[in-house]
């Protein structure tokens, strides 16, 4: 009886070991099948040896907020003032204003040429007594909705709430009442690249999270067109729109298209980041790809970074940069032929940055406190 025992209980440790052995080798199996970008060549490396006394500590699509409550624009650094509310998301520079958002009851406007001494050479408010809303320094608007975008045009201010609410307000009436409110349908997760409002002649175009365009007359505060990009259930929200008053170009995750003259294009691919510059659309994609696309969304140019996992567009010298999150590369893709040059990145103490970037601007890649501006580079 004993020995049965004893050979059960031998039994039992062998089953033991061999299941952990086999788990072991599963796990060491599917680590060792990941497969990462590694360039031929190396051409240099980078130093993000410029830095701010104080880390980034949120951001969005059109801006980010230090954690001493300094500000990064489009344009660079608003160092800390105390116009700056406390406590309140920067969702952009928009009109003319500095647009924040307090908790889930106001935006709060403050105007460019409180923080920014050039914002009157801009020309979004270049004849303050003929705007009245460039006039106001400040301004606070009492909302129902958690507002994740918006924009400015005149003294019209569009909002995208995290409810997939969109509403438009003047900020100039006496009554803080929308002009136009609606609501679209529940959202459960977004990527976190929130399109902003888009501002035409007579029109503004709404990015829902839920994969359309609402588009509504400024003059009647009416619906005109609801367009469907697409239709999943989860991370559907659109991430990139630009146009004006001849063409659009909107994306989500799972697709891109462009409106010109009327015609609706489509580019059928999943989508992680887009640029409009001098004439075309460039754009990532979650496989490792660039692609170079006219207005019909026809591509010019493509190049396949294999397993590379891509982030980020800045532009400058007629080069496009990208950054490659797995092993800390810059890409440098030049526009004229697309040849490419790969530099490795590494902070003033040799770190390799960590995978993922903060914030991009039209020429300058921020992680942590550190950026590199591209146009140094030649």
């Amino acid at each position: 009886m004993i020995a049965q025992k004893s050979a059960l209980s031998t039994l039992h440790r062998f089953v033991l070991w061999l299941t952990c052995a086999c788990m072991a080798s599963f796990l060491l199996l599917g680590c060792g099948s990941k497969k990462y970008y590694t360039p031929e060549q190396a051409h240099d490396t980078l130093i993000f040896d410029r830095s701010f006394s104080s880390p980034i500590a949120a951001n969005n699509r059109y801006g980010a907020m230090l954690k001493d409550g300094s500000l990064i624009t489009r344009d660079g650094i608003i160092p800390y003032n105390a116009k700056i509310p406390k406590k309140a998301r920067f969702l952009g520079e928009s009109g003319g204003y500095y647009i924040f958002a307090k908790g889930c009851e106001s935006v709060y406007l403050v105007r460019t040429s409180v923080l920014d001494e050039q914002a009157f050479g801009n020309q979004t408010c270049s004849i303050k007594e003929q705007n009245t809303a460039c006039s106001q320094d400040e301004l606070e608007i009492k909302t129902t909705m958690c507002a994740l975008s918006a924009s400015i045009k005149g003294s019209l201010l569009a909002l995208i709430g995290s409810d997939n609410s969109m509403s438009i307000f003047d900020i100039n009436a006496p009554a803080q009442e929308p002009k136009f409110s609606h609501k679209g349908s529940s959202v459960l997760a977004v990527n976190e690249l929130i399109a902003a409002p888009l501002f035409l002649e007579s029109l503004v175009v709404f990015p829902t999270l839920d994969g359309r365009l609402l588009i509504v007359s400024t003059k009647t505060f009416t619906p005109e067109r609801n367009i469907i990009i697409s239709s999943e259930k989860f991370f559907n929200n659109v991430i990139y729109l630009y146009g004006d008053d001849s063409r659009i170009f909107a994306a989500t995750p799972k697709k891109l298209i462009s409106i010109v003259s009327g015609q609706e294009f489509s580019y059928n691919e999943s989508i992680k980041d887009a640029l409009f510059y001098k004439g075309y659309l460039y754009v990532l994609t979650p496989d490792g790809m660039l692609a170079q696309l006219d207005h019909t969304l026809r591509p010019i140019n493509t190049e396949k970074f294999t397993y590379a996992k891509l982030e980020g567009i800045a532009i400058a010298n007629d080069t496009l940069y990208t950054f490659e999150t797995h092993g800390g590369y810059v890409i440098a893709v030049g526009l004229k032929d697309f040849s490419h040059k790969v530099y490795k990145t590494q902070d003033t103490f040799g770190r390799t940055p960590p995978n993922k970037l903060n914030f991009y601007s039209n020429s300058v890649f921020y992680y942590n406190k550190y950026y590199y501006d591209f146009e140094r580079l030649r």
